[in-house]
């Protein structure tokens, strides 16, 4: 994906976090789709103008002027919303990170725009980094964000964790 909301390099692409990667792109994605819906209303507005007879006129230009002074108000504000919301994902000083992005004391990231299966796979990964087998478990019976973030994926979690205690 061609990331133009901001001005960013590929070195810089390249140490963001996966929250404002996750960031980047989603502002990305509302650009490109506020970008196509400002030309389909020119293509429609465009036809208007030829079956009434009135492509000569400067109805298109002004109309042209109008949808993208939006388009360009509704981009800035949407970078503004993306470069705050990626600063937030930064660690601070005591090595937490700010913002409600996903969830900090999880340890993982919420995100409800995967699937359960790559939920189940992100917060299964966590658990498995807890070396301690009965910690690991302990702390995945008081995750509340769990059981609601996999729903009925909770219990297979559980349960396949709990081979290992």
């Amino acid at each position: 994906m061609e990331f133009d909301i901001i001005e960013i390099t590929e070195e810089e692409l390249d140490m963001l976090t996966t929250i404002q990667l996750k960031l980047l792109r989603t502002a990305q994605q509302t650009k490109n789709e506020l970008a196509r819906k400002m030309q389909k209303e020119l293509a429609v507005y465009a036809a208007l103008c030829k079956t009434n007879n009135a492509q000569v006129s400067t109805l298109y230009a002004d109309k042209q002027a109008e949808l993208q002074a939006d388009f360009d108000y509704e981009v800035g504000v949407l970078r503004e919303q993306l470069i705050f919301n990626m600063s937030l994902g930064e660690p601070t000083d005591d090595g937490e990170t700010g913002g409600d992005i996903g969830d900090d004391e999880g340890g993982y990231v919420v995100d409800y725009d995967l699937s359960y299966i790559e939920r189940y796979i992100l917060v299964r990964d966590y658990y498995l980094t807890i070396e301690d087998p009965v910690e690991r478990l302990a702390l995945l019976a008081a995750d509340d964000t769990a059981k609601d973030y996999l729903s009925s994926y909770y219990t297979a979690l559980y349960d396949y964790l709990s081979t290992f205690a």
